[in-house]
């Protein structure tokens, strides 16, 4: 009965020795990854504060791991700054929602006649009109080679006071919709669309997280931003191979560019705003480097 006893004493002797122990290595793994995020956030600051010092113009920078937890640099996260076409990813989000919602259909026709032509990037000025499409073809006009047409055929359609209560619902504070692509007349008298860089990587995480309504319109987002037709910035200098779903955003003054990059070891959210810009390349390159730095450090 004694050696019973003192072998149970033993059992639960080494069972707790076992758990301090798994104890203790969880909080050495912990600390050292903790160790390790503040390095490369010591690095990227070191990095970007050589790389501005090449660049003429204003950026707001937001780096960091998509789960939500742990590594995350930030530089001027919620300075409001002109969207140019980077206002596309919050607007399918809002035509998302109005799918959602019950307002339209993925496979609803719609028309695009000579009225909805707009200036800048698309492939509508090339084509006979009208044309018929499906608002999901119109969603990846919008998305994939930033068609200017057709994002204000989608601004026509849900309207712009619904866009921007959509924006309000999804937490996006320094979001707001205040005129078309293009529409440079009512630029001059001060209406402008804006956003932040903590805006649109609330919006990129919901799609890493599957959480913009459901995982089957996270995976539909994430399909249309992997397939962005622009890579002169955040996956021009990535290794060949690397998914990087993002939009751009390129008008007078603003050069832009945000997106998931899904690395080999690491995913992370990437966000580069500039304006002021006078060198367009230069801000091309500087945000470029700035991802393949984080990209390196992280990887």
């Amino acid at each position: 009965m004694k050696k019973k006893k003192i072998k149970k004493f033993l059992d639960l002797k080494s069972c707790l020795y076992f758990l301090a122990f798994l104890i203790l290595a969880s909080l050495v793994f912990f600390t050292s990854v903790k160790i390790n995020e503040k390095l490369i956030l010591k690095k990227i600051e070191k990095q970007v504060s050589y790389y501005k010092t090449d660049f003429s113009g204003e950026c707001s920078i937001i780096i960091q791991k998509p789960e939500g937890l742990g590594f995350k640099f930030a530089y001027k996260p919620d300075q409001k700054i002109p969207a140019a076409s980077l206002i596309k990813l919050p607007i399918l989000a809002a035509a998302l929602r109005a799918i959602e919602d019950g307002r339209f259909q993925f496979n609803q026709k719609v028309v695009v006649g000579a009225a909805d032509i707009a200036g800048g990037s698309g492939i509508f000025k090339r084509v006979d009109l009208p044309l018929g499409l499906t608002f999901k073809e119109l969603l990846s006009f919008m998305i994939i080679i930033s068609d200017n047409s057709a994002t204000n055929k989608v601004i026509d359609l849900l309207g712009k006071d619904y866009i921007n209560k959509i924006f309000l619902s999804l937490g996006l504070k320094n979001t707001s919709l205040e005129r078309k692509m293009m529409d440079f007349s009512s630029r001059r008298k001060g209406f402008e669309n804006y956003t932040s860089s903590r805006d649109i990587v609330k919006v990129l995480k919901m799609i890493y997280n599957n959480q913009l309504i459901d995982r089957k319109f996270s995976l539909f987002a994430r399909n249309l931003l992997s397939r962005q037709q622009y890579n002169d910035r955040i996956a021009f200098l990535l290794p060949k191979g690397i998914e990087v779903a993002h939009k751009t955003g390129l008008e007078k003054g603003v050069v832009h560019d945000a997106g998931i990059v899904y690395g080999e070891k690491n995913d992370f959210i990437i966000c580069v705003l500039t304006k002021n810009v006078k060198n367009y390349k230069k801000a091309k390159e500087f945000i470029a480097e700035i991802s393949k730095m984080s990209y390196n450090l992280l990887n």
